[in-house]
């Protein structure tokens, strides 16, 4: 389980989250989507869970089992490339893959990188069967094997989501944390994206934390919501909120009823 504890980030006289506490993962695959207005300190939650910014107060803590016995771990001083090592993988709105390279080798880093073989990748080639083959499940799992060997540049726009979160995967996550991973994707590729999404996290109880606008596709997709608004909790709960939550339609939607 991932816990944010009293979490406080301050920018000059701005408090963009104010003494956040909340747990991710006590259900293995489960898909918590984090909404609010714009402001409300959502996308400085996800850089303090993933080590970008480092809180002025609080505490990260990943609890697990080792032989039996629960554990914590601090990890609120831990780089965020020795987070992943935790379980921690990010993916970002603007989307970060390799443009000049194949869908393929673009998996491949990753998978690679995981296995701490970067730096011989050059000479990883299809025998190496092992990292071959989890390239093969994630291309499929992300619905990417047709257009595996065209130049990621080339891809639509819901394709390079795809491609990105797939490249995530390839660090075998525990916790994902999206910003915004349907942000400039067209209407109708939207539930594509993020049915492709909800069923990988399943598949492989990867828990995913993901910052969304699209109330329509949170009410479909998530098992549970966290509303943040100036900086805090402002609602924590099953979406069905989003419709039976008159004050949370009214800070939320700007619906007065």
């Amino acid at each position: 389980m991932l816990e944010a504890r009293n979490l406080r980030k301050e920018f000059g006289e701005l408090r963009a989250t104010d003494d956040v506490s909340l747990t991710f993962g006590e259900t293995a695959g489960e898909m918590v989507f984090i909404v609010g207005p714009n402001g409300a300190g959502k996308t400085t939650l996800i850089n303090l869970l993933t080590g970008l910014l480092e809180p002025d107060q609080g505490s990260v803590v990943v609890h697990r089992r080792e032989n039996g016995a629960a554990v914590e771990e601090d990890i609120t001083e831990m780089a965020p490339e020795d987070r992943v090592t935790e379980g921690l993988v990010r993916s970002f709105q603007i989307v970060h893959i390799f443009e000049e390279m194949t869908v393929r080798e673009n998996v491949r880093i990753a998978v690679l990188s995981r296995h701490g073989k970067t730096l011989s990748m050059r000479t990883v080639d299809d025998s190496h069967e092992e990292v071959e083959r989890e390239i093969d499940d994630l291309l499929a799992q992300f619905r990417l094997a047709d257009v595996q060997h065209e130049v990621a540049e080339t891809l639509p726009h819901g394709d390079r989501k795809l491609l990105d979160v797939a490249m995530s995967f390839g660090l075998d996550p525990t916790y994902l944390l999206l910003d915004e991973p349907t942000a400039g994707v067209a209407t109708r590729e939207k539930e594509y994206v993020i049915e492709t999404i909800v069923e990988a996290g399943e598949a492989d109880d990867v828990t995913t934390v993901t910052i969304e606008h699209d109330m329509d596709l949170v009410k479909e997709y998530a098992d549970r919501l966290v509303v943040l608004h100036e900086g805090a909790v402002f609602r924590e709960g099953d979406p069905s909120l989003l419709e039976t939550d008159s004050e949370l339609r009214r800070v939320l939607l700007g619906v007065d009823e």
